[in-house]
């Protein structure tokens, strides 16, 4: 007979992506379950709602962990008594119709439900205490008042009272029909469930198969009728069980074969690791999975870390890292990632980090030399030099300074500078000097740029702008069109 496993729980499971630690319904009927295991509670403590019915539950256990249950639905079970829902402190509603609950276990039955306050919503119909005492319901009304509706009928403050009053003579009828039930029972002998017996099929000469039957199981059974006993119950599922069972088996001989990855994976981790050891130092690189990666050897100075693009999805159980001091080999779904090493790196003080948010793999390998350049830093460095400022070049003079001495004299060579910049050096210089000495402004340009107004300083510095255009259209170099500052650019 099946029992209730984590792949039965994610199967039932699917409406919450298959995760059973955040489920809070779930439906379990028409299994052929035989006990609550305590799998169930483990795995799906977050549980408010739980269908058990049609099964064959002969005793509720194993309940304990789910103290967020308000909904337990066990219709057509075998429970002969109710117990262990103490902890069950939220539940609202009960179904227990159509099981075996009778006289000798129904007052201890009621008293386990006493502890749950919030029971509002009770059903009880179809056992052989409700068909057979026409009080049942008064005396469940009048021992648990917290009922709102049973068996669906609406319990009104009348019934209450009323039944409260008969109480003391209904616990005692209820008591000598106990005394009876258990008597009967003491007589009756031990009941045992056979198993069903398989059918034998024979092969003919033409291929096709013949079931083989006994004459006296020839006959019409279409209206026979079967006891309503939990070993009848029991005998009932169990064929219907192997039926079950042999028909999943007939389904599962061309279904494809299902894949154990973990296994698989196991197995390409010790072949990856074999080949390592007999290439003897001679790594050689390969990315079967074509994951894309990244160096960084920046962001954390003195370390080398290596990024994968990995599957946000993938269990982490599926991912192998084996880090040596000059290489790196990483297993991911039974593919090998194998790199070398930009500089030589302390193997046992390697982390591996995974992202929560994009699932990238992140391994962080510090060097044995912190000092160590790599070749990604020296190709950043020689980058960011060439797109630098170039160095102002110099130029050395040597001055005679005394007798046999001389002096070396280092001197910048002056920044080149734009016709903007120009243009304004000069309009400044002109006009500090007609402050200064109160001369004209034509006077310090009559070399360059000719006779200018030498009352009118707006008029000087027009003349000055258009001379220097017109000289400088005679021999104007090549500008730099995606400079915003339109500097000028050299050519030698």
């Amino acid at each position: 007979m099946p029992n209730i496993t984590r792949e039965l729980l994610r199967k039932r499971a699917e409406h919450n992506e298959g995760m059973i630690s955040t489920l809070e319904e779930i439906s379990l009927h028409q299994e052929e379950l035989e006990s609550i295991n305590e799998i169930l509670g483990m795995s799906c403590r977050k549980l408010k709602i739980l269908y058990l019915q049609n099964n064959i539950i002969s005793k509720l256990e194993n309940l304990v962990h789910l103290k967020d249950l308000e909904y337990l639905n066990l219709a057509l079970n075998n429970i002969q008594k109710v117990e262990g829902l103490q902890n069950c402190e939220f539940l609202k509603k009960l179904d227990l119709t159509v099981n075996f609950i009778d006289f000798d276990t129904l007052e201890e039955s009621i008293d386990n439900l006493t502890a749950n306050k919030n029971l509002v919503d009770l059903y009880m119909m179809g056992n052989p205490s409700q068909v057979n005492w026409d009080k049942f319901n008064s005396y469940l009304i009048a021992r648990l008042p917290q009922l709102r509706t049973l068996d669906g009928t609406e319990i009104t403050r009348s019934m209450q009272i009323t039944a409260r009053q008969k109480l003391p003579a209904l616990s005692a009828e209820l008591k000598e029909l106990a005394k009876k039930v258990a008597y009967e029972k003491s007589l009756l002998p031990k009941a045992t469930v056979e198993p069903p017996k398989p059918i034998e099929t024979v092969k003919s000469v033409d291929g096709v198969e013949v079931q083989d039957v006994q004459d006296d199981e020839v006959e019409d059974n279409g209206n026979e009728m079967t006891e309503n006993t939990p070993e009848a119950r029991v005998k009932i599922y169990k064929e219907l069980a192997q039926q079950k069972k042999e028909k999943e088996d007939r389904a599962n001989v061309n279904a494809p074969r299902k894949r154990d990855y973990e296994a698989e994976h196991a197995a390409a981790i010790a072949l990856a690791r074999e080949k390592e050891q007999q290439e003897n130092g001679d790594i050689k690189q390969k990315n079967e999975g074509g994951w894309d990666f990244y160096w960084d050897e920046e962001s954390k100075p003195g370390h080398v870390i290596l990024e994968v693009k990995v599957a946000k999805f993938l269990d982490s159980s599926l991912i192998d890292v084996d880090v040596h001091p000059s290489y790196v080999s990483i297993v991911i779904k039974s593919k090998v990632l194998r790199l070398r090493l930009p500089a030589e790196v302390k193997s046992e003080e390697s982390k591996c980090q995974r992202s929560k948010l994009a699932g990238s793999l992140l391994i962080i390998m510090p060097k044995l030399n912190p000092h160590e350049n790599a070749v990604t830093i020296r190709g950043d460095v020689k980058a960011r030099q060439s797109t630098a400022t170039p160095v102002v070049k110099k130029s050395i003079a040597t001055v005679a300074v005394g007798k046999n001495k001389t002096s070396t004299v280092t001197s910048a060579k002056p920044k080149k500078l734009s016709l903007q910049e120009q243009m304004l050096q000069d309009a400044l210089a002109a006009s500090t000097a007609a402050a200064t000495n109160g001369s004209t402004v034509s006077s310090l340009l009559d070399c360059d740029i000719g006779q200018a107004n030498k009352t009118n300083s707006s008029t000087v510095f027009h003349n000055i702008v258009k001379k220097k255009q017109q000289d400088d259209d005679d021999h104007m170099p090549f500008t730099d069109i995606t400079n915003p500052c339109n500097r000028v650019v050299e050519l030698d």
